[in-house]
């Protein structure tokens, strides 16, 4: 059985993650086994969670946040699982997977396994699923699986991917949304094959009902093929402003808050009834930016930008110094960032300066940005457009719930900007592919700029670690000195909750599974 493709994925350093815990006001970013032993798991109760956005959609492959992920793995399991803390990918619907030849993946998938509408998990149900990713008009993921050419199932519980080139990322997509198996009888029978509010798949809790913009709930699944949740079912509360949601858990209205920012921490230290964590986390804050026309064309102008960031300060003001102030993809200390490169900007406002005259814009420039409308949004773009105007560099803000900015920036070409968290991928080469290829939905442009392709292509291409490490460290180098984003800093997870609610694991991607979490009676 193969459960990593390229062996154990070195784990995050979390000495530099730790270095901002007394600015939080000295709440432990602690992993949970150094903290007390809690008591003995119960079942029962059903688990009232707050999280602050409301998901475009429902279905795997029509979902466009990361933040979605907290309702999506109540409902959906993927093909292939991955360890929270390290990466390191696990069985899940397939108990194993391997390449028997550079252009063929083969899948055995696990039996016994039902949808929750009791239709059965098998080969053709995956075929079905991954033949949708490509197909269906609404699929977000349809660049994910752009190297296969074709999917067979080669018995009743096996199914081989004949791709187009070699791929070593390939495993690691199929735990994120494109592995996240829908039922094919759902999709049958809805209208248009449209399953954004009737998501039904083989996961540990089943839908129920979705109020849009206040309640997702979800039901225990007792049929579940893994370890059966303990919880009876969960609540899923969406509450847009953080401090109101901050304010349910302190008031007794939920257990337990998710996706806070730094900010909320400080008022979580001040009520002793409540447990603030914050963890390790891939998510990291950038801008996306329309390199295809435009001001943004010119790479001065990108690069003046990102030379009048002060990152440590935007880290220390917007995050309580728990993440990272540098402008790599990745936290310090992952085995994909280059130490050598990852402060490759530094606060330079004379050079920004000149860069923006050199592009022809002596009198500075004025960018169209969107940003999320959540409170700690807001304060981002505020603090970010002040060190920007320093150097000249004014924005122009539209501020929008999450999925309409990508709606207005991705899909309808609005617009320069897109100040957005981003990040929370199983794998560094997926990271780029997913924000920089010509296909990629984030990539605005919808560009490759020569040398791209070269650097994409081996890092998929190959599977020794060292040498994949060579080529995602020199990817590192060619996004920044081409200044294809805007990055700002790395993020923590960061969670609130009650003392009685344990077992809750948010992983290094802040996607979430609910099945061991248990509360107190």
């Amino acid at each position: 059985m193969t459960t990593n493709l390229f062996g154990k994925i070195p784990d995050i350093s979390r000495r530099s993650l730790l270095a901002g815990t007394v600015a939080a006001g000295g709440l432990a970013l602690l992993p949970a086994t150094v903290r007390a032993q809690a008591p003995q798991p119960r079942s029962g109760g059903t688990l009232r969670a707050v999280m602050p956005f409301n998901p475009a959609a429902l279905d795997p492959l029509t979902g466009r946040n990361n933040p979605d992920f907290n309702a999506l793995l109540l409902m959906f399991d993927a093909l292939i699982g991955f360890d929270p803390q390290t990466l390191e990918l696990q069985p899940m619907l397939a108990t194993s997977w391997k390449f028997t030849d550079p252009t063929t993946l083969v899948l055995e998938l696990r039996q016994g396994v039902e949808f929750h509408d009791g239709t059965p998990f098998n080969a053709e149900a995956v075929v079905f699923h991954l033949q949708r990713c490509s197909t269906y008009d609404r699929s977000n993921v349809k660049s994910d699986l752009a190297v296969v050419d074709k999917v067979e199932a080669t018995g009743p519980y096996q199914v081989s991917l004949k791709l187009k080139y070699s791929d070593a990322t390939l495993p690691a997509i199929l735990t994120d949304r494109a592995g996240l198996i829908v039922s094919p009888a759902s999709v049958k029978a809805a209208a248009g094959g449209n399953v954004d509010r009737a998501p039904v798949g083989t996961g540990p809790f089943k839908f129920v009902e979705w109020q849009d913009n206040t309640l997702i709930k979800v039901a225990k699944n007792a049929n579940y093929w893994g370890d059966k949740p303990y919880l009876d079912g969960v609540d899923m509360r969406i509450v847009n402003e953080f401090n109101t949601a901050v304010r349910t858990v302190t008031a007794g209205e939920s257990d337990i808050v998710l996706n806070m920012s730094a900010q909320q921490m400080a008022v979580a230290k001040r009520d002793p009834k409540l447990v603030a964590e914050a963890t390790p986390s891939m998510i990291y804050y950038t801008a996306f930016l329309n390199y295809g026309e435009g001001p943004l064309k010119d790479v001065r102008v990108r690069q003046a930008m990102n030379w009048a960031l002060d990152r440590p300060v935007l880290n220390q003001v917007l995050w309580g110094g728990l993440g990272g102030g540098h402008c790599s993809m990745f936290p310090s200390g992952f085995w994909a960032n280059d130490p050598a490169t990852e402060n490759y900007y530094k606060l330079d406002l004379d050079r920004a300066k000149s860069l923006l005259k050199a592009a022809g814009f002596a009198n500075g420039i004025e960018i169209a940005t969107f940003t999320w409308a959540d409170q700690a949004a807001v304060q981002r773009q505020e603090v970010l457009g002040a060190q920007l105007a320093e150097a000249g560099i004014r924005l122009k803000v539209t501020p929008a719930q999450p999925a309409q900015t990508m709606q207005y920036f991705l899909t309808e070409k609005k617009g320069q900007m897109l100040m957005t968290p981003t990040g929370g991928l199983p794998d560094p080469a997926t990271a780029y592919d997913r924000q920089f290829s010509a296909t990629a939905y984030r990539n605005a442009a919808k560009i490759e700029l020569p040398g791209y392709r070269e650097l994409m292509d081996a890092s998929m291409n190959t599977f020794d670690n060292a040498k994949r490490k060579d080529v995602l460290h020199k990817m590192q180098r060619f996004v920044l000195e081409n200044a294809l984003h805007l990055p700002q800093f790395s993020s923590a997870g960061i969670i609130i909750r009650t003392p009685k609610v344990h077992g809750f694991n948010f992983s290094l991607l802040q996607r979430p599974r609910f099945h061991k979490v248990w509360m107190e009676a």
